[in-house]
């Protein structure tokens, strides 16, 4: 067929030449494709099931399928059409695989392999395969009988028509500025992208896009403080509306409780329970624990955090901190040098020369740039090989363009490696998608210390994806280690960018000519940590409330009394009237409800797994290769604490995080 969707897998897609129409064709095709080849497979298996027609034939079906899906989401923020026809067949796919997870006769060709003299037999890594599908059957209702079942299909309809409603009611305009006097205090870098922003919608003045970017940007910077309540007011109601019905508090509490149903139904206590058999950090006792020893740990400094802030405000003749105040007093100057000139010595050219080092000196990786269609001009796509062997593809999206969504910070996994019954193999392709503010004029974009932290952090998860080295869809698959699993790996990356010797070692000279030292960097470092604690306050807090909610959503409390309780426990700011974080908190809808405490988790263990490096040295190829083969390699065959144990040595602690932090 000749369709840009539907070619050889191993073939660089041609985005160019996709469009509505060949894409709602090629979306048609996979899905009549998987359907029909399932029905195939179980009619032709009954005799006796066996590896290659059996678990490998599902597998090609679902990696066409999925890679199909994964492959046009950077086309989703061109206009209304593309969004709609994406998210349409994102829909029809996860109904798709729900199906095909509930498939009760299915499910008994597993379990006949998995029992059979062939089955007991296989390798190791394929009867873990096997294990996860059985577990899959198991937490997706294939033992239920019918009438269960169409409640769970009832149940899973209204969890999605909910999400979408959720994620569309996020989206609100930005805020135009039409006088100049109120971006006093705004650096002409940020005016002029603000400036430029409002150009492309055809409008005059500066726009403020209702993006954390811009939005956290500017406030930071300005001066004029009805701007920032202004802005900070608009940024924090979205998903607000007065119609309770049409209200992401209303949505979101009522998914919870659906998700409850479903979880029950499915034999399990709570969605809290169910969502976390599936993830890496283990039982809801021990995540909860983890969680209550951190915000334990964590509250003095909040509130040794706070009172600074405080003191700040009455040196700016403000004797009450108001919550729109709270970034710009943060990043009021100090005495480090400010992070505006840290920017220059990394544009992105470096940068990027800088990631592919460390994956060639860590993990024997080679990023060769190659000429491949892509979705817009500024996007970068190489081959990556090792051995001296192509092992997969990688597009790095790096710049907000036109087309992109917002706030796009994220990896996908279109393709996973793997090798098919005919012994054909079949290579990792991965998207980094990051939101770097585009250049304007012939300048190229620079990266401050939390775009360097968003790309290195997605540069991890792109690793992950390219390093594993399991032979299946399913094992290769990375996120079935759970939300904590996949965002270790991320996390650790991030470790890099902490290090002074390791930024001075990357940087180039600023506009003046001079160099960064490592004594410079570290007094940058110095100033940025000293603003991480606010970022564990929120992320603990939400975590809190996420395992509040998705362990006991019918108790009658209401969301705001969960996040009271959540910013209380920890020590964190208290809630404003107005502000309603969890009507915009979208991860509960995209795959982190009940497990928002990833990000937490796997920051705690990426410390712990970085003090090899930092006794071994940061660029040591032997150290990079144990990790590999402990915890990138195995893909989602082996339990990711078994990995830590063996790269560690012993078991993972808490005392590094904690002592890098000052809360030991």
């Amino acid at each position: 067929m000749n369709n840009p969707l539907l070619q050889n897998s191993n073939a660089p897609i041609d985005f160019p030449s996709i469009t509505l129409e060949n894409m709602a064709a090629a979306f048609d095709h996979v899905l009549s494709a998987h359907e029909q080849g399932i029905a195939r497979i179980i009619e032709r298996q009954q005799a006796q099931p066996t590896w290659d027609d059996l678990v490998l034939a599902v597998d090609e079906l679902d990696a066409q399928l999925s890679g199909t899906l994964y492959t046009v989401i950077p086309l989703v923020g061109r206009d209304q059409d593309w969004a709609e026809s994406i998210l349409g067949f994102y829909g029809r796919t996860v109904a798709r695989f729900e199906q095909k997870d509930t498939d009760s006769r299915l499910h008994a060709l597993y379990e006949r392999l998995a029992r059979s003299d062939i089955g007991i037999n296989l390798a190791a890594m394929k009867r873990a395969t096997l294990r996860w599908h059985l577990d899959r059957f198991a937490t997706s209702g294939a033992a239920l009988d019918e009438h269960d079942k169409a409640r769970l299909a009832e149940l899973q309809a209204q969890i999605g028509t909910l999400r979408e409603a959720f994620v569309r009611d996020i989206d609100r305009p930005g805020l135009l500025i039409e006088d100049e006097g109120e971006l006093i205090g705004l650096l002409q870098r940020l005016r002029d992208e603000l400036a430029a922003r409002a150009s492309e919608a055809g409008l005059q003045g500066w726009l403020v896009a209702c993006e954390s970017a811009p939005t956290e940007a500017v406030l930071r910077q300005a001066k004029h403080r009805p701007l920032r309540e202004k802005l900070y007011r608009a940024f924090h109601t979205r998903g607000v509306d007065n119609d309770l019905q049409e209200d992401n508090g209303t949505r979101l509490q009522r998914l919870a409780e659906l998700l409850d149903d479903k979880a029950r139904l499915l034999g399990f206590a709570s969605h809290l329970e169910l969502s976390l058999s599936t993830k890496s950090a283990g039982s809801v006792s021990a995540v909860r624990g983890f969680l209550q020893t951190l915000a334990a740990s964590v509250q003095p400094a909040l509130q040794q955090w706070r009172e600074g802030i405080g003191q700040k405000a009455l040196v700016q003749g403000l004797t009450r901190v108001q919550p729109w105040g709270v970034i710009h007093l943060q990043a009021l100057p100090t005495h480090a040098q400010p992070s505006e000139v840290f920017r220059e010595h990394f544009p992105l050219s470096a940068v990027v020369t800088a990631l592919a080092r460390l994956a060639q000196q860590l993990f024997g990786l080679e990023l060769r740039p190659a000429r491949m269609p892509a979705w817009d001009a500024s996007v970068q796509t190489f081959e990556v090989w090792q051995d001296h062997a192509p092992i997969g593809l990688f597009y790095l999206d790096a710049v907000q363009h036109a087309g992109k969504q917002a706030d796009a910070v994220f990896t996908t996994y279109v393709r996973n490696r793997r090798i098919d019954a005919e012994g054909i193999y079949h290579a990792a392709v991965v998207v980094v998608n990051s939101d770097i503010p585009a250049a304007l004029g012939e300048s190229e974009p620079l990266l401050d210390h939390l775009a360097l932290r968003k790309l290195y952090h997605e540069f991890g998860h792109a690793l992950h994806h390219l390093l594993v080295r399991t032979s299946n869809n399913a094992m290769s698959n990375v996120s079935e280690l759970g939300t904590d699993g996949m965002e270790l790996f991320g996390k650790l990356v991030e470790r890099w960018v902490w290090d002074a010797g390791y930024l001075a070692s990357i940087a180039v000279p600023d506009q003046s000519g001079s160099r960064l030292s490592t004594a410079g960097a570290a007094a940058y470092l110095k100033q940025f940590k000293q603003q991480g604690i606010e970022e564990i306050g929120r992320d603990l807090s939400l975590a809190l409330f996420d395992l509040d909610l998705h362990g006991t959503p019918y108790d009658g409390r209401t969301l705001e009394q969960r996040l009271d309780d959540a910013r209380e426990r920890c020590g964190y700011w208290p809630l404003a009237d107005f502000e309603h974080p969890a009507h915009a908190f979208d991860h509960l809808v995209s795959g982190y409800d009940a497990g928002y405490y990833a990000y937490l988790w796997a920051d705690v263990h990426a410390f712990d797994l970085f003090t090899r490096f930092e006794t071994n040295g940061l660029l040591d190829r032997a150290t990079g290769q144990a990790l590999a083969q402990a915890l990138f390699e195995p893909g989602a065959s082996r339990p990711l604490r078994e990995g830590l144990e063996a790269f560690l040595g012993r078991a993972p602690s808490l005392a590094p995080y904690l002592s890098w932090h000052g809360l030991a």
